[in-house]
Parts: C-alpha cells; sequence; structure tokens
C-alpha cells in the first residue's frame, strides 16, 4: 500500500454507525473524540426526538461520562433540576398535599435532604453527598433533552450526524478479516449509496433493521403490558405539585390509574403512562386531545381548575413493555455489532434501559479502536492483541449484564405490583381482563360491543379507589375500606418494599465476571436484598453484604477516591482520560496502578525484564501519601519515564482526608491494571510483585480484555 493510499485510509470512516439516538450519538463521539478512529453516523429521523422516553441517568453512566466526555457530563449537571424535586415516588389519588396516600425518599438515609430553599441558595448537596463514593452524581434528566443536548454537542465538536438517511441493506463478510457492504438510502432524494465499512455499529433500536438484516433473533417476552403515553405540558399542573414534588406519581382514582413522570417542572413538561388494551382501546377512539384533558384534570387537586389553554397536549401514543435480550451481540463475524435498545428491551422498572445501551457504548468503543489501531496495514509492532478475542469480549461480557438487568427489571415490576395488588387493580387483574376479552367467545362479538364491555369492567374495577379520598387520613367522611387501603399502602412504603431508584450493587458494582456476577446478583434480587439496595458504605468491603459498598476485584469498576495531581484535584476515574491525552498518539491506553510503598519494586521488576509488546498501551499511574518515601518514589519514576516503557508516567498524591479505599488497596494489594473502560482487569499482591514483568503485563493485559 502506497503513502498516498495509507492516508485516505485513515481519513476514510472506519466505522458506521446506524442510529443517532444517545447510544449512537455517545458511540460516535468516543470513537471519534477518544480514539481518533473517522466514524460515519446515519439516522432516518429529521431531529431528535421529542418525546422524553427515558429519564434516569444512574451513577456509572454518568461516571461514563464523567471520564469520556467530561465537557458534556458538566453540562448536563449545570442543567439538571435539583435533586430536591425528584428524590421522591409518591403515592396518590392525584397531584397535591391532600391528594398523598404516602411518599418513598428513594435517596434513604444516605443522602441528607436539602430543602427547596437550601438548594436554591446554596446548591444541590446530592454530589458532596456521593463525593466519598464517586467523583458524579446520578441524575433525573429526559431523553429528549439528553439528546438534544447530545446531538448539539457533537456538532460543536465537528463529528457530523448525517439526518434523513436510512440503511437499506447489509451484505455481510463471509470471514472476520473482510468490510462490511452497506447500502443507504438518501430520504431527500432517494438516491441510493454503498459503502464498505471495517465495522458497523447497529444502534437503532427497539426495531434495529440492523438486528433483522444480520438474521439475529430477540429471547425473551414481547409484550408484558401495553401502555399509552400521553405527553402534555401544564404549568398549574407544576403549580400544585410543587408543595410536593416527585419523579413520579403513582395514581389511583375512580377515573384514571397510571403513573405521572414530572420531566421538568419548570417547563411544566410531563407524561402520564396508562394501562392500555388494544383492540378494543385504540389512540384514536381513547386518547383524543379533549380526552387527554380530561385524564390532566383527573389528577389535579380538586379545588384547582384550569382551562384548555393550560393543557398542551404534545402527543399520545402506545408501546409495549418487552424483556427480551438478542440472541448475540454480533453478526458472527465480528464486524457488526448491536448495542442500546437494538440489542436489549427492558421493563422500565429501575431505570435501566438508556443506562445500559451507553455503557455499551463505553464497553465497544475501545475494543473497536484497539482492533483498528492493532491491524493498521502500517503497524510494524507486533502487540500480540487477539483481536477476534478482543470484539467477542463485547457480546459476552455485555449480553450477560443484559440478561441480568433484564431478570432485575422484570423482579422490580413485580415489586411495583404490591401496591396495585393492595388496592385490587394490579397487573394480574388487568391481564386477566385482557384474557377475557381476546378470548375466542369475546371475539364472536363486534368490536364496539368488545370495548363496551371492557370499559364497564374498567369502571366497576376502579370504583373501589373512589373511597381512598374519603378514608380519615384524607379529611373524608370515614370510609372503613378507604381506611384499610391507605393504611396497607403505607406500610408497604414504610417498609420499602415498592419499587426502588437506586439499586448501587447493579449500577455501580456489577462485574464482567460471568460466574460471580450471576451469583450474586441472584441473591441481591431477593426482597430482602432490595429492601436495602438504597443504602452504600464507602468503606471498601468484600462485595458479599447486601449493603453496597466498593471492592478491589477483578472485573468490577476500579473504585474511586480523590488524589492531587500539580495542585488539582482528581479522581482515579480521572486516570484513563488523562492518560488518553498525555499520550503522543491515540493508543488505547490500560493503566497500571501501583502503590507508593510498592511502586519501586514493581517498577524495577518491570524494567529488569525489557519493554512489554503491549507498552504503547500502558501507561502508569504512582498513588503515593505522605508515609511514602518520597526520594526513593521520585528516583524510581525518573527511571521509568528515561526508559520509555510506558506509554505515560503519573505521580498522584492520595489525599489524606478522604483514603479510606486507598488504605484499603494498600493493606490487601498492591497494583492493578485497570481497563480503558475502569473496569478492574489484573490484580497482584506484594509478594506477587518480583513476577510483574513485561511478559506478565503482556499476558496480563490480554487476560484483561476477555473477562466473562
Amino acid at each position: 500500500m502506497t503513502v498516498k493510499s495509507q492516508l485516505l485510509r485513515a481519513q476514510q470512516p472506519r466505522v458506521l454507525v446506524v442510529g443517532g439516538g444517545p447510544v449512537g450519538l455517545a458511540t460516535a463521539f468516543m470513537l471519534e473524540k477518544l480514539y481518533n478512529v473517522p466514524t460515519r453516523v446515519v439516522e432516518r429521523q429529521r431531529s431528535p426526538t421529542s418525546h422524553p422516553q427515558a429519564h434516569f441517568i444512574n451513577l456509572r453512566t454518568m461516571e461514563v461520562l464523567y471520564a469520556a466526555m467530561p465537557e458534556f457530563h458538566d453540562r448536563l449537571l449545570a442543567q439538571a433540576a435539583p435533586s430536591v424535586l425528584w428524590r421522591d415516588y409518591i403515592y396518590c389519588t392525584g397531584v397535591g398535599k391532600a391528594r398523598e396516600i404516602a411518599r418513598v425518599d428513594q435517596f434513604g438515609p444516605c443522602i441528607p435532604r436539602d430543602t427547596v430553599k437550601q438548594a436554591m441558595a446554596t446548591g444541590d448537596s446530592l454530589r458532596k453527598s456521593l463525593a466519598a463514593l464517586s467523583p458524579t452524581q446520578f441524575l433525573h434528566f429526559p431523553q429528549n433533552r439528553f439528546e438534544t443536548l447530545l446531538d448539539e454537542f457533537l456538532a460543536e465538536n465537528n463529528v457530523r450526524v448525517e439526518r434523513g438517511v436510512e440503511l437499506e441493506g447489509l451484505k455481510l463478510p463471509m470471514d472476520s478479516s473482510a468490510t462490511t457492504q452497506v447500502t443507504l438510502r438518501h430520504m431527500d432524494t432517494n438516491a441510493l449509496e454503498q459503502e464498505t465499512y471495517d465495522y458497523v455499529v447497529g444502534a437503532d433500536g427497539a426495531h434495529s433493521l440492523v438486528r433483522q438484516l444480520c438474521g439475529i433473533d430477540m429471547v425473551g417476552t414481547r409484550n408484558l403490558q401495553s401502555i399509552a403515553n400521553v405527553h402534555f405540558t401544564s404549568k398549574a399542573l407544576s403549580e400544585a405539585a410543587r408543595e410536593n414534588p416527585a419523579m413520579l406519581y403513582f395514581v389511583f382514582n375512580k377515573e384514571v390509574v397510571g403513573i405521572l413522570i414530572a420531566h421538568d417542572f419548570n417547563q411544566g413538561e410531563w407524561v402520564f403512562q396508562i394501562p392500555f388494551f388494544p383492540p378494543q382501546e385504540s389512540i384514536p377512539w381513547d386518547f383524543s386531545t379533549a380526552q387527554c384533558r380530561d385524564i390532566v384534570r383527573h389528577i389535579l387537586p380538586k379545588n384547582v381548575k384550569i382551562s384548555d389553554d393550560d393543557i398542551n397536549i404534545l402527543s399520545a401514543g402506545q408501546w409495549r413493555m418487552g424483556a427480551r435480550v438478542a440472541k448475540q451481540y454480533d453478526a458472527g463475524n465480528q464486524r457488526v455489532f448491536l448495542v442500546g435498545d437494538a440489542a436489549h428491551q427492558f421493563p422500565p422498572a429501575g431505570g435501566f434501559g438508556m443506562n445500559t445501551g451507553l455503557q455499551d457504548a463505553h464497553n465497544l468503543v475501545w475494543k473497536l479502536a484497539m482492533a483498528i489501531q492493532s491491524n493498521a496495514e502500517n503497524s510494524t509492532d507486533a502487540d500480540g492483541i487477539n483481536t477476534e478475542a478482543l470484539l467477542k469480549s463485547y457480546g459476552r461480557e455485555r449480553q450477560l449484564i443484559a440478561k441480568i438487568n433484564t431478570q432485575f427489571s422484570l423482579s422490580n415490576v413485580a415489586r411495583t405490583m404490591k401496591i396495585p395488588r393492595a388496592l385490587n387493580v394490579s397487573h394480574d387483574n388487568a391481564q386477566t381482563l385482557a384474557k377475557i376479552i381476546n378470548s375466542a367467545p369475546m371475539q364472536l362479538l363486534p368490536l364496539r360491543a368488545q370495548r363496551e364491555i371492557a370499559q364497564r369492567v374498567m369502571r366497576v374495577g376502579k370504583m373501589p379507589l373512589g373511597l381512598l379520598d374519603e378514608a380519615k387520613d384524607a379529611g373524608g367522611a370515614g370510609s372503613s375500606l378507604g381506611n384499610r387501603m391507605r393504611s396497607s399502602v403505607q406500610e408497604i412504603v414504610t417498609r420499602r418494599k415498592t419499587l426502588g431508584m437506586m439499586f448501587y450493587h447493579f449500577d455501580i458494582g456489577f462485574s464482567y465476571d460471568a460466574a460471580s456476577w450471576a451469583t450474586r446478583a441472584k441473591k441481591l434480587m431477593e426482597d430482602s436484598a432490595l429492601d436495602k439496595s438504597v443504602e452504600f458504605r464507602t468503606e471498601v468491603g468484600d462485595g458479599d453484604n447486601i449493603i453496597y459498598s466498593p471492592t478491589f476485584r477483578v472485573g468490577e469498576r476500579f473504585p474511586h477516591f480523590w488524589c492531587s495531581s500539580e495542585n488539582e484535584k482528581v479522581s482515579t476515574h480521572d486516570m484513563i482520560r488523562l492518560a488518553l491525552q498525555s499520550g503522543k498518539s491515540s493508543n488505547v491506553q490500560f493503566v497500571l496502578v501501583v502503590g507508593g510503598r510498592d511502586a519501586a519494586k514493581a517498577i524495577k521488576s518491570c524494567l529488569s525484564s525489557g519493554s512489554p509488546a503491549v507498552a504503547k498501551h500502558i501507561s502508569l499511574v504512582v498513588l503515593r501519601s505522605s508515609a511514602d518515601g518520597s526520594a526513593s518514589v521520585d528516583s524510581t519514576i525518573e527511571d521509568v519515564q528515561k526508559s520509555l516503557m510506558f506509554s505515560s508516567v503519573f505521580s498522584w498524591h492520595v489525599l489524606e482526608y478522604d483514603n479510606n479505599a486507598w488504605t484499603s488497596f494498600m493493606n490487601n494489594k498492591a497494583a492493578a491494571l485497570v481497563r480503558p473502560d475502569g473496569h478492574v482487569g489484573a490484580l497482584w499482591k506484594t509478594e506477587e510483585l518480583d513476577d510483574l514483568s513485561g511478559a506478565t503485563l503482556t499476558r496480563s493485559m490480554q487476560q484483561a480484555i476477555q473477562l466473562s
């Protein structure tokens, strides 16, 4: 290959991302800006989504953004609502303090509660409360705003999204060494375009054409429940809700039953999710603009009257809640991959959908980049990377997480049903109704008759809910049944037996050690463990307690603690990003972390054995405290810098006031190899450092790329 052809090849897109939602956009940005991999993004929709859809960004996803996209991460934080507005779930007959039955503080006892006044005066304290656990915080941030913000961020960074371009066909290569031929259609002109790419990433959602063209099946339940979504704005509703703000309102009254999601109090943006029974019910018949406005009025405080002008119905649509995972995550040749909803669909209970997708992207991009770097035509140094094993590891690692998240989401659905069951409007009753109205005898009736029967049964089923407002503690006349129903709800909530928001084990405690995580996750899905899912400890533990604590174990994320680097406060979660920024190329970076008192021993052992074949992919971080001998450590660092053995070298001081994780690391381990996604790939004890040779590092890195 000539120099000119090499340059042209380097400038051409190597990866095609099909789909410009949050997961596709994040995939493209990380490939382009972290690893300098030319990437093309196509999206059939003309603009980002206007529907909120997902709205909870969990702690691990925020850590991914903190490490890989720090500027975007900071924008999210700056625009997010203060947590005092969304830390609760409320069970009620409608919005307003007078209609509240019970509330759950979803942050639990580990995070102090701000008042609205405190949050406005001194800022949200949530991040400060989590500072010993993570460098960031979780967020309530609607997907439509997230996607729009991310789309703008890519444009600012010259990552182009080609909208109005859709996939028409894929011609899969016969083996993993060939490229994939793709046919695209430009929707404005109907012109077809054919191009070849080294890799294709299907980020094209639940109805993924990439998945279909690859012949990949989904495994699981397609339709657990049909849901109608009413997306609307009403500032009057927001004003009424400010006296008892929450993220979710579980509404039970004789007119409507559903989940009201407060997406944006300031803009008055809401979504109401209502159980839905097609074909007897339909969006045109049952959710016209006028009908939707009536639904909104049924969830207002009884003394609040609002005009049609203050209920702006943006859309009404339906979706099916499913629980499915792709049978495989690539087309069998490690050239076409699935991420996000193309690979998995979960019930929304627990908020794992978009989060799992963004973490898919984080796992995949460094592996694609490393494969491209390893297979570069002009590469002269064999780094010993088995690219086939590297790329296969994506599916093995992420499919495991998706399967467990599916099971966990279903267990959350079961917990969600405890309160409806106590009120005799459970999912079981709804399923029974669906079976009856879709039974053979009922199907003999005209659809209009089926519809009337279904609506009559639902009206009768909801009638007792009217007694909830008649109970004494609701200011009513004193219905004994209403009292009992309210007491049942309050008991379930007090004992935290219903749906939670925070699941630290599943959020930041998951592992790519398949056997270990599958065993632990099963125990953590038990009711007794879920009752404690909101709690955490900052002290390092063994990971087997039902209350989460960080651990140093292969397969899990490397724990966060604060350090000082050149008078700047940094987290251990900054290591990978800083290693990439300091390098002379965009080579994928692993980080070898060594404790200060063992640094000399570890580094001398490496130096004596010669530079490892994978040296360009490994940076060194020496963590030290005031107890470590500065002179000997400084001398050792100078030696290793001269040797050019590592891609880059850092010396960080652990901040003394926040060193529990550091102390645990030093007492139990001496060195760790951290993968580009922040997960631990290998660990060494002090007595094992004599064997920490260049060959050992190469072998450890090869093992770290395929933990499952």
